[in-house]
């Protein structure tokens, strides 16, 4: 944790590993081309750098490349050329602040990663309330856990509403697709725009076509993180074993079957179907 924008002067409390938080918020500044360390930018070091902060924030579902998304999503890319030096913002400053405090208050006497999860959390900037809103997360939630982390307890991964992906890319299956995630949405299963960020992959066949290389990489993309891949299949399609990759998912997730004269109750049993692909998931 570099002292320069540092005006607490609290760098020898610091762990090596909470230092390299810092440069790795640098870091994912740099990358957006953004001109100052923000919150958002601890977080994403909070989440790549591991310790008991990442722990924490991947048993809540935020994983990297998801939460870049969302940063980019949120304040967007800048434009200038590739800055240097960055400083802390106001918030980012109070957040490494805070981080001391919360670890003074826990009696420890050095600040590793999961005291600074608890500074910016409790910093309370919208950008970090905000990006955990979009994954179902409430803050005294993940503080919560933060604290149950720094305490040695083990607690169960967060329960949150489940992210699917839907997986079909041919122009014409488009119509069917937003029916299916209108429905989703209904029935209060979020759809999600990147494979890295589900927790299941539908991959909608229907009886005319087979899986295109586009739904095929996507579901490789998805066995890379052990994630459920649900065949979803429209109106009498059949699916041999061997058309999907195989995923290291915890359970082999059923097909489920959709047609349209049922179409809403069909749906409706995705809830079941992702129930059993990931437990905890619901």
């Amino acid at each position: 944790m570099s002292d320069r924008g540092n005006p607490h002067g609290v760098n020898s409390r610091f762990t090596d590993r909470a230092r390299r938080v810092s440069v790795a918020a640098l870091q994912e500044a740099r990358r957006f081309r953004h001109t100052a360390i923000g919150t958002e930018h601890l977080l994403l070091g909070l989440v790549g750098e591991g310790g008991a902060a990442a722990s924490v924030l991947a048993a809540c579902g935020v994983a990297l490349p998801g939460c870049r998304d969302r940063v980019r999503a949120a304040h967007g890319q800048g434009v200038g050329p590739e800055p240097g030096h960055l400083p802390f913002t106001a918030g980012a400053k109070r957040a490494l602040a805070l981080a001391v405090r919360e670890s003074l208050a826990l009696g420890h006497r050095h600040v590793d990663t999961g005291h600074l999860l608890l500074g910016v959390l409790a910093e309370g900037e919208a950008a970090v309330v905000d990006l955990l809103a979009g994954y179902g997360l409430d803050v005294v939630d993940v503080r919560d856990r933060a604290f149950a982390a720094l305490a040695g307890i083990d607690l169960a991964p967060a329960r949150r509403s489940a992210r699917l992906f839907l997986s079909y890319r041919r122009p014409q299956d488009l119509h069917l697709a937003g029916r299916i995630a209108d429905r989703l949405d209904d029935i209060g299963r979020s759809v999600v725009g990147d494979v890295g960020e589900c927790d299941v992959l539908l991959a909608v066949v229907g009886p005319d076509w087979a899986p295109t290389d586009s739904m095929r990489t996507e579901v490789a993309r998805a066995a890379e993180r052990a994630v459920p891949v649900v065949p979803v299949l429209v109106d009498g399609a059949v699916l041999p074993a061997d058309q999907l990759p195989a995923t290291a998912a915890p359970r082999p997730a059923p097909p489920l079957t959709l047609r349209h004269e049922t179409f809403r109750a069909d749906v409706a049993r995705l809830a079941d179907v992702v129930r059993y692909a990931q437990p905890g998931i619901g």
